[in-house]
């Protein structure tokens, strides 16, 4: 799997609050509890799982939203 730059700037949106942060943040944790920890590195590994695929699209996925560890998670990629 190829793994996004740690410096790779991005804006997650957790259970309705949005932080712009790194994807280095991320994944060393950024939340305070260990639901939304956990939530925004699993959202993080499947993004970064789309973007290692074959295809012109996946590739080019920016962005990603759906439910990890009950908690709602918007991830976007920022260019």
């Amino acid at each position: 799997m190829k793994r996004l730059k740690q410096s790779q700037k991005m804006r997650i949106i957790i259970s309705g609050v949005a932080i712009y942060t790194t994807a280095k943040q991320i994944r060393y944790g950024l939340f305070g509890f260990v639901n939304q920890v956990a939530a925004s590195q699993k959202a993080l590994d499947a993004l970064e799982y789309i973007r290692s695929g074959k295809g012109v699209a996946e590739k080019s996925t920016t962005g990603l939203c759906g439910t990890w560890e009950g908690l709602p998670v918007q991830l976007d990629i920022l260019i």
